[in-house]
């Protein structure tokens, strides 16, 4: 590689080396092909690594408790039964509270999962390919034209008009008078 690099022809290079060109070409070409598979494999793995360790964070923000805040104070609300009624403390018969979980994290926790996982399906090539259906309507301004009016004569002679239109380079067949 490296005397290519410098600037030597195949044949320059096959001479040094005692070979014939054509296999200093295949060497070359097999020493380019696995100098790009390899990284390009490195690369992969590595993305998808990336995304792994992001994933897991995501999905960490998914599972983690985070209190609704109002005015820098955590918010309770009242424990509800299956019928809607609030749960009393037995010995008080105060309202039990819990306190109130903020959704909006584990919403964007979600999200941003789901963002990670489309774009692995992308780089492993999961996702199928994207069909898509075309129509196409001609509209002609031109207006119709009626063929009705003409005589069998003019007809006869727009058809061979047409026809040497159609074929300029063929010459037209000569009548038997």
């Amino acid at each position: 590689m490296r005397l290519r690099l410098d600037g030597l022809t195949l044949a320059q290079i096959g001479d040094r080396l005692g070979i014939r060109a054509d296999s200093v070409h295949d060497i070359i070409t097999r020493a380019l092909r696995s100098m790009t598979k390899e990284p390009a494999e490195e690369l992969l793995s590595l993305e998808l690594a990336r995304l792994d360790s992001l994933y897991a964070e995501a999905m960490n923000a998914v599972r983690a408790f985070t209190p609704v805040l109002h005015n820098g104070k955590v918010v309770q609300i009242p424990v509800i039964d299956s019928n809607g009624q609030t749960i009393k403390d037995p010995g008080t018969g105060q309202p039990l509270t819990c306190i109130a979980q903020d959704r909006q994290p584990v919403l964007a926790g979600i999200a941003c999962a789901v963002r990670l996982l489309e774009r692995r399906a992308k780089l492993l090539g999961l996702d199928a390919p994207v069909r898509t259906q075309a129509q196409l309507t001609v509209i002609d301004d031109e207006p119709e034209t009626d063929l009705s009016q003409l005589s069998l004569e003019e007809l006869d002679q727009l058809h061979k008009l047409m026809q040497k239109a159609a074929r300029p380079a063929l010459p037209t067949p000569k009548e038997n008078t």
